[in-house]
């Protein structure tokens, strides 16, 4: 008896010792970065700086839309007050847009957002009501003028996706303070439901055509479910607690992606989180099967703020490291390559977020100096 006690114990010291090691050697692996980590040369692009805020408008809201011809919207919304003005690029510089709607002209706060192509832009315009309650009007433009769309029962909750004229989604409800959550599919003429199974905080949604529709569901981890035309279906994450492979390089698990972007070609891509929590930051990649982590040499300590892709088959991610100066990181032809934001004299910089040109390889960048009143906002374009 006491020689298999003695067996046993030291059986259960040689296992212990052993997974110890083991877990101590894969750490060290993962942080050291293997054999297949993606190295990241330089981008040959040029900075240019487009636009940078008057005192007076330093703390407004700031929100820059490409479009196709070289030419860019920049909607201002005023901080503390009703307003919003609209400024229009083209290479002679930026001058005062004249056909903004007059309600928009007085909103408070509105979303934008724009096709990939550029030929449709449709803003979010919140309208509170006469007796307490309140309603979102859609405004598109297209065609060189504005429709507004009044529709009911929308009860938008943050985020939504222009595939192209008449064709946008939007995530609705969700959250433990609102109804339940939703996506809704407006055609130009009518908001169509198209439930996803579970849903429970639908906070990204990303698209690339009618059937290619990604959505991110909030479950205290993130889920992504894929629209196919016909149904949604529910696409598995690497990286997530609620699954059994959690082999993240640099870090235990992803708990929150910041971003989401669907490409060309039944692509798209996730990143997280957005903020620098001491882990390296984690991009994943649907290849049109499932999703793969993108192992980057990106290093500790960086939040990726936003993904995009743009209509000439380049990725684009903006990060900001938590000391060091701000970049972005562009895959074009296989190869991943960076460039980091303009020295700037002034408090600390990050970017906000990015947008690329319609049929471009060209970038711009919203990129912001400072928090609070006295912070300053800067557009980028990189060429």
């Amino acid at each position: 008896m006491g020689n298999e006690s003695g067996w046993r114990a030291a059986f259960s010291a040689l296992l212990i010792a052993g997974l110890l090691a083991g877990d101590t050697a894969g750490r060290a692996l993962r942080d050291a970065g293997p054999a297949d980590v993606r190295r990241i040369g330089e981008l040959t692009s040029r900075w240019h700086l487009r636009y940078a805020a008057e005192p007076a408008a330093a703390g407004a809201t700031h929100r820059v839309v490409p479009l196709a011809g070289n030419q860019a919207w920049l909607f201002v919304t005023a901080e503390g007050r009703p307003g919003t003005s609209l400024l229009h690029w083209n290479t002679s510089g930026w001058n005062p847009a004249g056909s903004l709607p007059g309600q928009l002209k007085k909103a408070g706060y509105i979303d934008v957002s724009a096709s990939p192509s550029g030929d449709a832009v449709l803003v979010i315009n919140h309208v509170p009501g006469e007796q307490g309650g309140s309603a979102e009007h859609l405004w598109q433009f297209s065609g060189g003028r504005w429709t507004r769309h009044r529709p009911r029962h929308l009860d938008w909750t943050g985020d939504f996706a222009v595939v192209g004229r008449n064709d946008v989604w939007l995530t609705q409800g969700g959250g433990p303070e609102g109804p339940p959550a939703d996506m809704v599919h407006w055609d130009g003429t009518a908001l169509r439901r198209k439930t996803p199974p579970e849903a429970t905080d639908l906070v990204a949604v990303a698209a690339a055509r009618p059937d290619d529709v990604w959505v991110v569901d909030d479950r205290g981890w993130p889920r992504t479910l894929h629209w196919n035309g016909e149904r949604w279906r529910v696409t598995p994450l690497p990286c997530t607690p609620a699954i059994a492979r959690r082999d993240c390089h640099g870090r235990p698990f992803l708990g929150r992606l910041s971003g989401l972007a669907a490409g060309l070609g039944n692509d798209a891509w996730a990143v997280g989180p957005g903020w620098a929590d001491g882990a390296r930051p984690v991009v994943l990649h649907w290849n049109g099967a499932a999703w793969n982590q993108v192992r980057l040499d990106v290093g500790h300590h960086t939040g990726l703020a936003a993904v995009r892709t743009d209509s000439v088959g380049g990725v684009w991610i903006a990060a900001n490291p938590a000391n060091g100066t701000p970049y972005v990181l562009n895959l074009r032809n296989g190869e991943w390559a960076r460039s980091a934001l303009p020295p700037r004299s002034g408090p600390p910089a990050r970017i906000v977020d990015i947008a690329p040109a319609p049929g471009t390889t060209h970038l711009w960048v919203h990129a912001q100096h400072g928090d609070g009143p006295g912070k300053t906002s800067l557009v980028y374009e990189l060429q």
